[in-house]
């Protein structure tokens, strides 16, 4: 900090933006509890305010790099007409949202490839050298205020039935992922330096994780990632130290209360799934008179479909379709009715099939184009399916390049890894699974801010290998 006091460079606003981040998340949640009605959260503008000067900044900083920015835009504008007009023009009345809020999604997404390229210039420039510590800083904020809102009994519960405390945010689940995430950028700063306050961070993360918030993400995640940076550390350590006693007695210490959380605060989470599936029994197909393989509200369409009472305008003849077949497949799999990931997966699949139409296939059917139950959560497969093959290309392509590429290395300079690289190639993958698992990962703001930064991180470290 005192480097950058004397020392300023534009750059920096990247490490204030990290700083307010969390901040501005919870008050993002805050000022939507206070006024329901607000359209535009005054958040979203003050995020714009440094990506915009940091990205004006670059056009004008480098010429050689403004045809370049200019044409990163006009792609990404013109793949964003093609999929509004797609979702405009097979637009049917079942739709979760409208074209404005569409348009949101797609900015959202697009502004995820903004700080991607704002930060791939200035690390490619050898700038921001310090960007694990500021995450570090990120996560003490969130950790912060979570604690300051359960502490002062005005923290939101994660689920509507009470169970969890998410804090001032919106999500349990995009809470979990972000911190998570965070882990795996400031753990490998332990190899470089075990400084008290990072030994409490992380403590206060797990039991916030663990033990508060209340969901599968939290209460496996955290031990999840400590287990592995542990594996990483032992397994590709190059000068491996023999482990003391004092070291292999805090690691028992460690693990007996992983175990000992999962099973004091873990039942709160698990009876929470139980509950779930007692209601899922309770949902009776009329038509097999068993019990449903799909929801409730699907079934009544269902219903209404094969008695010829569905309304072409409110869904049109490939979606009902669609339903239809993910019906007898999910009747065919004894699939549970409260599984609505994979019913919305082949709900989509199956409506993909049914349309025939290459170009949706390229631009995607929309993100909020069908009834709410059927808006697909699973975040790898749902920017396929709703926003086509160019969209996956342009929002999730570099991702998947980076995973392929570190994933080969990993394999081919197997003697050379080191712990890092190997753990920052795990939280790539676990970002893979959090978007699948959780969903919205990312979408959400903050979130995408982290796995920008985790990704450039371990695509830096391959690089370094190969050179």
């Amino acid at each position: 900090m005192k480097k950058i006091k004397e020392n300023w460079k534009m750059e920096y606003l990247f490490y204030l933006f990290l700083i307010i981040s969390p901040f501005l998340d919870s008050f993002s949640f805050l000022l939507h509890n206070w006024f329901p009605n607000l359209t535009v959260s005054p958040t979203v503008l003050l995020r714009l305010v440094i990506p915009t000067i940091l990205f004006v900044y670059l056009f004008l900083h480098n010429a050689k790099k403004r045809l370049e920015m200019v044409l990163f835009a006009v792609v990404y504008f013109l793949y964003a007409l093609g999929h509004l007009a797609c979702y405009y023009f097979y637009y049917t009345n079942s739709a979760y949202g409208t074209i404005f809020h569409e348009t949101q999604y797609l900015l959202n997404y697009t502004y995820m490839m903004v700080i991607f390229y704002i930060l791939y210039r200035f690390r490619r420039e050898k700038k921001l050298d310090d960007i694990p510590r500021y995450v570090s800083y990120f996560l003490w904020g969130y950790i912060a205020l979570l604690y300051i809102a359960i502490l002062s009994g005005t923290s939101s519960h994660t689920y509507i039935d009470g169970i969890g405390y998410k804090g001032w945010n919106a999500s349990g689940n995009a809470v979990g992922s972000i911190l998570l995430l965070c882990l795996v950028i400031v753990l490998p700063l332990f190899m470089k330096e075990k400084k008290k306050h990072q030994i409490l961070l992380v403590i206060l993360t797990g039991i916030y994780l663990m033990c508060l918030l209340g969901t599968r993400v939290g209460l496996f995640g955290f031990p999840l990632v400590i287990i592995a940076f542990l594996c990483c550390v032992f397994l590709f350590q190059k000068k491996r130290k023999r482990l003391s006693k004092k070291v292999i007695g805090i690691s028992l210490v460690c693990i007996t209360g992983v175990i000992a959380a999962i099973l004091l605060f873990g039942s709160s989470t698990f009876d929470r799934q139980k509950h779930l599936e007692e209601e899922s029994n309770q949902v009776v197909d009329e038509i097999t008179k068993e019990e449903s393989h799909i929801t409730g509200d699907a079934l009544d369409y269902v219903h209404q479909i094969k008695d010829g009472l569905m309304d072409e305008h409110y869904m049109d003849h490939a979606q009902q379709q669609a339903l239809l077949d993910m019906y007898e497949t999910a009747n065919k799999w004894n699939l549970s009715n409260s599984n609505r990931r994979v019913q919305q997966l082949l709900y989509h699949t199956y409506l993909v099939k049914e349309q025939h139409s290459p170009i949706r296939i390229l631009f995607g059917n929309g993100y909020l184009a069908n009834y709410s139950e059927m808006t697909l959560e699973m975040e790898v497969p749902a920017i396929l399916y709703n926003f086509g093959i160019f969209g996956f290309i342009l929002y999730m392509g570099v991702y998947m390049w980076i995973i392929i590429t570190a994933t080969i290395t990993f394999f081919r300079y197997w003697k050379e890894i080191t712990p890092t690289y190997a753990f920052y190639l795990f939280g790539a993958f676990l970002t893979l699974g959090l978007s699948m698992m959780a969903g919205y990962t990312f979408f959400h703001v903050s979130c995408m801010v982290i796995i920008v930064i985790l990704y450039l991180l371990l695509d830096e470290k391959r690089r370094e290998l190969m050179a």
